[in-house]
Protein backbone atom coordinates (compact mmCIF):
# COMPACT_ATOMS: atom_id res chain seq x y z
CA UNK A 1 0.00 0.00 0.00
CA UNK A 2 1.55 3.73 -0.76
CA UNK A 3 2.65 5.67 1.80
CA UNK A 4 0.04 8.17 1.11
CA UNK A 5 -2.85 5.80 1.08
CA UNK A 6 -2.29 4.68 4.46
CA UNK A 7 -1.47 7.98 6.18
CA UNK A 8 -4.48 9.42 4.97
CA UNK A 9 -7.38 6.64 4.90
CA UNK A 10 -7.77 3.59 7.11
CA UNK A 11 -10.81 1.59 7.27
CA UNK A 12 -11.93 1.18 10.59
CA UNK A 13 -16.04 0.02 11.51
CA UNK A 14 -16.70 -0.13 15.31
CA UNK A 15 -20.73 -1.28 14.19
CA UNK A 16 -20.98 -4.64 16.58
CA UNK A 17 -22.19 -6.35 12.60
CA UNK A 18 -20.01 -4.10 11.07
CA UNK A 19 -22.26 -3.26 7.76
CA UNK A 20 -20.07 -2.04 4.58
CA UNK A 21 -22.72 1.48 4.82
CA UNK A 22 -23.34 3.46 7.78
CA UNK A 23 -26.40 5.52 8.04
CA UNK A 24 -26.28 8.54 10.48
CA UNK A 25 -26.51 7.05 13.16
CA UNK A 26 -24.30 4.56 13.03
CA UNK A 27 -21.62 6.88 11.25
CA UNK A 28 -21.52 9.12 14.08
CA UNK A 29 -20.94 6.35 16.90
CA UNK A 30 -18.52 5.00 14.98
CA UNK A 31 -16.89 8.54 14.96
CA UNK A 32 -17.00 8.35 18.73
CA UNK A 33 -15.50 5.14 18.97
CA UNK A 34 -12.33 6.07 16.79
CA UNK A 35 -11.87 9.82 17.96
CA UNK A 36 -12.91 9.14 21.74
CA UNK A 37 -12.11 5.37 22.41
CA UNK A 38 -15.63 4.79 23.43
CA UNK A 39 -16.87 1.19 22.93
CA UNK A 40 -19.42 1.06 20.87
CA UNK A 41 -22.06 0.89 23.73
CA UNK A 42 -20.40 3.71 25.49
CA UNK A 43 -21.25 5.86 22.38
CA UNK A 44 -24.61 4.90 21.88
CA UNK A 45 -25.86 5.34 25.17
CA UNK A 46 -24.72 8.75 25.34
CA UNK A 47 -26.62 9.56 21.97
CA UNK A 48 -30.08 7.89 24.10
CA UNK A 49 -29.00 10.16 26.88
CA UNK A 50 -29.39 13.26 24.93
CA UNK A 51 -31.98 11.84 22.49
CA UNK A 52 -34.00 11.52 26.30
CA UNK A 53 -32.85 15.00 27.66
CA UNK A 54 -34.48 16.91 24.43
CA UNK A 55 -36.89 14.89 23.21
CA UNK A 56 -36.22 13.80 20.12
CA UNK A 57 -35.80 10.65 17.81
CA UNK A 58 -32.09 9.83 17.82
CA UNK A 59 -31.44 9.58 14.06
CA UNK A 60 -32.22 13.46 14.13
CA UNK A 61 -29.67 16.10 12.80
CA UNK A 62 -30.65 18.02 16.26
CA UNK A 63 -29.81 15.21 18.40
CA UNK A 64 -26.39 14.33 16.80
CA UNK A 65 -25.48 17.92 17.09
CA UNK A 66 -26.34 18.17 20.52
CA UNK A 67 -24.12 15.10 21.18
CA UNK A 68 -21.41 16.15 19.42
CA UNK A 69 -21.57 19.48 21.32
CA UNK A 70 -21.65 17.91 24.37
CA UNK A 71 -18.62 15.89 23.22
CA UNK A 72 -16.38 19.01 23.03
CA UNK A 73 -16.80 19.55 19.07
CA UNK A 74 -17.58 22.93 17.69
CA UNK A 75 -19.58 23.37 14.22
CA UNK A 76 -16.68 25.33 11.63
CA UNK A 77 -17.99 28.37 9.86
CA UNK A 78 -19.64 27.59 6.63
CA UNK A 79 -16.70 29.03 4.15
CA UNK A 80 -14.11 26.22 5.86
CA UNK A 81 -16.73 23.60 4.42
CA UNK A 82 -17.97 22.59 0.79
CA UNK A 83 -14.65 20.96 0.21
CA UNK A 84 -13.10 17.90 -1.13
CA UNK A 85 -12.18 15.63 2.28
CA UNK A 86 -8.70 15.60 0.32
CA UNK A 87 -8.53 19.00 0.65
CA UNK A 88 -10.00 19.25 4.57
CA UNK A 89 -7.06 16.70 5.35
CA UNK A 90 -4.55 18.58 3.55
CA UNK A 91 -5.43 21.83 5.85
CA UNK A 92 -5.50 20.08 8.86
CA UNK A 93 -1.88 18.95 8.18
CA UNK A 94 -1.00 22.71 7.59
CA UNK A 95 -3.06 24.08 10.35
CA UNK A 96 -3.38 21.27 13.38
CA UNK A 97 -0.34 20.58 15.59
CA UNK A 98 -1.67 20.05 19.17
CA UNK A 99 -3.75 16.93 18.28
CA UNK A 100 -7.32 18.13 17.01
CA UNK A 101 -9.63 15.58 15.95
CA UNK A 102 -11.90 16.63 13.28
CA UNK A 103 -15.85 15.03 12.35
CA UNK A 104 -17.09 15.56 8.97
CA UNK A 105 -20.04 15.77 7.95
CA UNK A 106 -21.23 14.59 4.23
CA UNK A 107 -24.55 15.51 4.86
CA UNK A 108 -27.30 17.73 2.87
CA UNK A 109 -29.27 17.87 5.52
CA UNK A 110 -32.63 19.64 4.44
CA UNK A 111 -34.44 18.38 6.77
CA UNK A 112 -34.80 16.97 9.70
CA UNK A 113 -35.12 13.49 9.39
CA UNK A 114 -31.86 13.61 6.53
CA UNK A 115 -29.64 10.68 6.67
CA UNK A 116 -25.27 11.80 7.09
CA UNK A 117 -22.20 10.02 7.29
CA UNK A 118 -20.22 11.49 9.84
CA UNK A 119 -16.51 10.61 9.30
CA UNK A 120 -13.75 11.16 11.89
CA UNK A 121 -9.74 12.68 10.57
CA UNK A 122 -7.43 11.20 13.11
CA UNK A 123 -3.87 12.78 13.92
CA UNK A 124 -1.47 10.86 13.98
CA UNK A 125 2.41 11.85 14.88
CA UNK A 126 5.05 10.66 12.64
CA UNK A 127 8.44 11.84 14.51
CA UNK A 128 7.15 15.06 15.29
CA UNK A 129 4.84 15.85 12.37
CA UNK A 130 1.33 15.79 13.02
CA UNK A 131 -0.31 13.96 9.56
CA UNK A 132 -4.40 13.30 9.81
CA UNK A 133 -6.19 10.21 8.23
CA UNK A 134 -9.62 9.42 7.82
CA UNK A 135 -11.06 6.34 9.74
CA UNK A 136 -13.95 5.36 8.12
CA UNK A 137 -15.58 1.82 6.49
CA UNK A 138 -15.13 3.34 3.13
CA UNK A 139 -12.64 5.21 1.65
CA UNK A 140 -15.16 8.59 1.26
CA UNK A 141 -11.54 11.41 0.77
CA UNK A 142 -13.20 12.46 -2.81
CA UNK A 143 -16.54 13.24 -1.14
CA UNK A 144 -17.33 16.51 -0.39
CA UNK A 145 -18.10 17.76 3.39
CA UNK A 146 -21.13 20.05 3.99
CA UNK A 147 -19.98 20.34 8.09
CA UNK A 148 -16.95 20.19 9.76
CA UNK A 149 -16.77 19.89 13.44
CA UNK A 150 -13.48 20.26 15.70
CA UNK A 151 -12.56 18.84 19.24
CA UNK A 152 -9.86 21.23 19.79
CA UNK A 153 -7.53 20.35 22.71
CA UNK A 154 -8.19 22.84 25.30
CA UNK A 155 -11.82 22.66 24.60
CA UNK A 156 -12.29 25.99 23.93
CA UNK A 157 -13.15 27.36 20.17
CA UNK A 158 -10.91 28.66 18.76
CA UNK A 159 -12.42 29.09 15.55
CA UNK A 160 -11.02 31.55 13.44
CA UNK A 161 -14.30 32.72 11.90
CA UNK A 162 -17.52 32.84 13.42
CA UNK A 163 -19.18 29.29 14.24
CA UNK A 164 -21.63 27.99 11.50
CA UNK A 165 -24.95 28.52 13.06
CA UNK A 166 -27.45 25.42 13.21
CA UNK A 167 -29.93 25.39 10.52
CA UNK A 168 -33.47 27.06 10.86
CA UNK A 169 -35.75 24.28 12.36
CA UNK A 170 -39.13 23.74 10.79
CA UNK A 171 -41.63 24.97 13.90
CA UNK A 172 -43.45 22.33 15.27
CA UNK A 173 -47.86 22.77 14.79
CA UNK A 174 -49.27 21.38 17.86
CA UNK A 175 -52.51 19.65 16.78
CA UNK A 176 -55.75 20.82 18.67
CA UNK A 177 -57.42 17.61 19.31
CA UNK A 178 -60.06 17.09 21.08
CA UNK A 179 -60.91 13.70 23.09
CA UNK A 180 -63.35 11.26 22.01
CA UNK A 181 -65.24 8.27 22.70
CA UNK A 182 -62.43 6.25 21.28
CA UNK A 183 -59.54 9.04 22.13
CA UNK A 184 -57.21 9.75 25.06
CA UNK A 185 -55.36 13.09 23.53
CA UNK A 186 -51.67 12.50 25.61
CA UNK A 187 -48.17 13.60 24.20
CA UNK A 188 -45.79 11.17 26.19
CA UNK A 189 -42.53 13.19 24.71
CA UNK A 190 -41.22 15.21 27.78
CA UNK A 191 -40.23 18.65 26.04
CA UNK A 192 -44.28 17.97 24.74
CA UNK A 193 -42.47 18.18 21.21
CA UNK A 194 -44.48 16.84 18.03
CA UNK A 195 -42.24 15.00 16.39
CA UNK A 196 -41.97 11.93 14.13
CA UNK A 197 -42.10 9.79 17.82
CA UNK A 198 -45.23 7.63 17.42
CA UNK A 199 -43.50 4.40 18.27
CA UNK A 200 -41.17 5.59 21.14
CA UNK A 201 -44.78 6.92 22.22
CA UNK A 202 -46.89 4.03 21.82
CA UNK A 203 -43.94 1.71 24.31
CA UNK A 204 -44.24 4.98 26.95
CA UNK A 205 -47.85 3.89 26.95
CA UNK A 206 -48.26 0.41 27.05
CA UNK A 207 -45.28 0.19 29.20
CA UNK A 208 -46.09 2.44 31.70
CA UNK A 209 -42.49 3.91 31.76
CA UNK A 210 -40.92 7.61 30.56
CA UNK A 211 -40.42 8.27 26.95
CA UNK A 212 -36.38 8.59 27.87
CA UNK A 213 -37.01 4.79 28.72
CA UNK A 214 -39.30 3.79 25.98
CA UNK A 215 -36.16 5.09 23.39
CA UNK A 216 -33.50 2.91 25.65
CA UNK A 217 -35.22 -0.22 25.20
CA UNK A 218 -35.31 -0.01 22.12
CA UNK A 219 -31.77 0.54 21.60
CA UNK A 220 -31.67 -2.83 24.11
CA UNK A 221 -34.43 -4.52 21.83
CA UNK A 222 -31.20 -5.72 19.54
CA UNK A 223 -28.20 -5.09 21.86
CA UNK A 224 -27.58 -1.87 20.34
CA UNK A 225 -27.51 -2.85 16.97
CA UNK A 226 -29.90 -1.14 15.58
CA UNK A 227 -29.35 2.48 14.41
CA UNK A 228 -32.51 2.89 13.42
CA UNK A 229 -34.73 2.40 16.41
CA UNK A 230 -37.90 3.12 15.41
CA UNK A 231 -37.54 0.14 12.70
CA UNK A 232 -39.99 -2.38 11.85
CA UNK A 233 -37.81 -4.97 12.77
CA UNK A 234 -36.35 -3.27 16.23
CA UNK A 235 -40.17 -2.53 17.55
CA UNK A 236 -40.76 -6.14 16.76
CA UNK A 237 -38.26 -7.24 18.52
CA UNK A 238 -38.80 -5.21 21.36
CA UNK A 239 -42.15 -6.69 21.60
CA UNK A 240 -41.58 -10.19 21.76
CA UNK A 241 -39.32 -9.00 24.55
CA UNK A 242 -42.05 -7.44 26.60
CA UNK A 243 -43.72 -10.51 26.29
CA UNK A 244 -46.42 -9.58 23.48
CA UNK A 245 -48.23 -12.04 21.08
CA UNK A 246 -49.14 -10.43 17.86
CA UNK A 247 -52.31 -10.70 15.63
CA UNK A 248 -53.32 -9.77 12.19
CA UNK A 249 -56.33 -7.00 11.38
CA UNK A 250 -59.62 -7.56 12.63
CA UNK A 251 -62.09 -7.71 9.87
CA UNK A 252 -66.22 -7.16 9.50
CA UNK A 253 -67.51 -7.77 6.34
CA UNK A 254 -64.02 -8.40 4.88
CA UNK A 255 -63.46 -4.97 6.03
CA UNK A 256 -60.73 -3.83 7.88
CA UNK A 257 -61.79 -2.16 11.17
CA UNK A 258 -60.87 1.34 12.01
CA UNK A 259 -59.54 2.06 15.58
CA UNK A 260 -63.12 3.10 16.58
CA UNK A 261 -64.61 -0.15 15.17
CA UNK A 262 -61.76 -1.67 17.27
CA UNK A 263 -62.24 -0.41 20.24
CA UNK A 264 -65.59 -1.23 20.47
CA UNK A 265 -65.43 -4.70 19.35
CA UNK A 266 -62.18 -5.87 21.77
CA UNK A 267 -64.00 -5.76 25.40
CA UNK A 268 -64.47 -9.70 25.58
CA UNK A 269 -61.46 -10.88 23.35
CA UNK A 270 -58.97 -9.65 26.12
CA UNK A 271 -58.63 -10.20 30.02
CA UNK A 272 -59.54 -6.93 31.35
CA UNK A 273 -56.42 -4.26 31.55
CA UNK A 274 -54.81 -6.17 28.17
CA UNK A 275 -52.22 -3.44 26.91
CA UNK A 276 -52.46 -3.31 22.67
CA UNK A 277 -49.22 -1.93 20.46
CA UNK A 278 -51.40 -1.12 17.55
CA UNK A 279 -50.80 -0.15 13.72
CA UNK A 280 -53.06 2.23 12.56
CA UNK A 281 -52.17 2.32 9.06
CA UNK A 282 -48.73 1.60 7.41
CA UNK A 283 -46.69 4.52 9.10
CA UNK A 284 -48.33 5.02 12.36
CA UNK A 285 -48.47 3.13 15.94
CA UNK A 286 -50.99 4.16 18.78
CA UNK A 287 -51.10 2.54 22.49
CA UNK A 288 -54.89 0.95 23.21
CA UNK A 289 -55.06 1.08 27.13
CA UNK A 290 -58.80 1.10 28.91
CA UNK A 291 -59.63 4.45 30.82
CA UNK A 292 -62.68 3.94 32.96
CA UNK A 293 -63.57 0.79 31.57
CA UNK A 294 -63.78 1.29 27.38
CA UNK A 295 -60.70 0.24 25.39
CA UNK A 296 -59.20 3.66 23.95
CA UNK A 297 -56.67 4.77 20.99
CA UNK A 298 -53.98 7.09 23.34
CA UNK A 299 -52.14 9.28 20.66
CA UNK A 300 -51.48 12.94 19.58
CA UNK A 301 -54.47 13.60 17.11
CA UNK A 302 -57.38 11.95 16.24
CA UNK A 303 -56.17 8.86 14.80
CA UNK A 304 -59.47 6.64 15.62
CA UNK A 305 -60.71 6.47 11.81
CA UNK A 306 -57.14 4.88 10.29
CA UNK A 307 -57.37 0.94 9.96
CA UNK A 308 -56.01 -1.29 12.83
CA UNK A 309 -53.90 -3.21 10.20
CA UNK A 310 -51.62 -5.59 13.01
CA UNK A 311 -52.05 -5.02 16.68
CA UNK A 312 -50.09 -6.40 19.46
CA UNK A 313 -52.01 -8.04 22.83
CA UNK A 314 -50.02 -7.94 26.35
CA UNK A 315 -52.12 -9.99 28.87
CA UNK A 316 -52.37 -8.57 32.39
CA UNK A 317 -50.48 -10.76 34.67
CA UNK A 318 -52.65 -13.28 36.92
CA UNK A 319 -51.59 -12.53 40.69
CA UNK A 320 -49.54 -16.04 42.12
CA UNK A 321 -51.56 -17.60 44.60
CA UNK A 322 -49.81 -17.40 47.83
CA UNK A 323 -48.42 -20.92 48.74
CA UNK A 324 -50.54 -22.34 51.81
CA UNK A 325 -48.01 -22.61 54.62
CA UNK A 326 -48.19 -24.84 57.72
CA UNK A 327 -46.97 -23.30 61.14
CA UNK A 328 -43.97 -24.95 61.94
CA UNK A 329 -44.46 -28.44 64.17
CA UNK A 330 -43.13 -27.69 67.67
CA UNK A 331 -41.01 -30.75 68.28
CA UNK A 332 -40.39 -33.26 71.04
CA UNK A 333 -37.26 -32.87 72.94
CA UNK A 334 -37.55 -35.07 75.75
CA UNK A 335 -40.51 -38.05 77.09
CA UNK A 336 -41.86 -38.31 80.26
CA UNK A 337 -43.96 -41.25 81.80
CA UNK A 338 -47.20 -39.60 81.38
CA UNK A 339 -46.83 -37.20 79.16
CA UNK A 340 -49.52 -36.88 75.53
CA UNK A 341 -48.04 -37.23 72.59
CA UNK A 342 -49.61 -37.34 69.13
CA UNK A 343 -48.77 -40.38 66.29
CA UNK A 344 -49.35 -40.46 62.69
CA UNK A 345 -51.16 -43.63 62.87
CA UNK A 346 -52.14 -44.08 66.22
CA UNK A 347 -53.40 -40.92 67.12
CA UNK A 348 -52.77 -39.51 70.95
CA UNK A 349 -51.11 -41.67 73.24
CA UNK A 350 -49.92 -41.66 76.77
CA UNK A 351 -46.87 -42.37 77.56
CA UNK A 352 -46.65 -45.15 80.39
CA UNK A 353 -43.16 -46.70 81.04
CA UNK A 354 -39.49 -45.67 79.94
CA UNK A 355 -36.33 -46.31 79.59
CA UNK A 356 -33.07 -45.31 78.51
CA UNK A 357 -33.71 -46.31 74.70
CA UNK A 358 -37.52 -47.77 75.23
CA UNK A 359 -40.63 -46.11 75.43
CA UNK A 360 -44.19 -47.77 76.23
CA UNK A 361 -47.11 -45.25 75.06
CA UNK A 362 -50.97 -46.56 75.73
CA UNK A 363 -53.53 -45.52 72.90
CA UNK A 364 -57.38 -45.16 72.56
CA UNK A 365 -59.07 -48.62 72.73
CA UNK A 366 -55.72 -50.30 75.00
CA UNK A 367 -53.85 -50.57 72.27
CA UNK A 368 -50.16 -50.43 73.68
CA UNK A 369 -47.28 -50.15 71.30
CA UNK A 370 -43.06 -49.68 71.83
CA UNK A 371 -41.27 -47.64 70.21
CA UNK A 372 -37.65 -46.44 70.49
CA UNK A 373 -37.34 -42.99 72.08
CA UNK A 374 -35.31 -41.20 69.30
CA UNK A 375 -37.97 -42.26 66.86
CA UNK A 376 -40.53 -40.79 69.21
CA UNK A 377 -38.61 -37.94 69.40
CA UNK A 378 -37.71 -37.32 65.66
CA UNK A 379 -41.71 -38.47 64.75
CA UNK A 380 -44.11 -37.75 66.73
CA UNK A 381 -45.65 -34.76 68.48
CA UNK A 382 -46.27 -33.06 71.82
CA UNK A 383 -50.06 -32.97 72.49
CA UNK A 384 -52.12 -30.95 75.21
CA UNK A 385 -54.90 -33.40 75.48
CA UNK A 386 -55.20 -37.01 76.80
Amino acid sequence: MPKEQFLSYQKENHHPSQPPVLDAVGSVLNALCVTKGYTWKEAYCKLIAVAGKIGQMPQYPKTIRELLHEEGFFLQAKTNVNKCIREIIADCNRSFHDGEVVILNLSVGHTNTDDGEYCPLVPHDLGGQTKYALHFPQDNRDRIAREVWVAWKDGQDHSPLPPQQSRTQRKELKPQTKENESLVVLNENPNDNYIGDCAVRAFAAVLEIPWAEAIKRLAEAQNYAATILNGEKNIEALLKKEGFEKFDAMKRNGKILTGKEFCSLIHDMFPAGTRIYAYSGRSHVVAILVFDGEYKIVDTWDSTNRKIIEYWAKYPQKPKRPRKTEAPAEKLTALSVGMTIQHKTFGNGKVTALSDTIATIQFAGGVEKKFAVAWVLGNCKPCETA
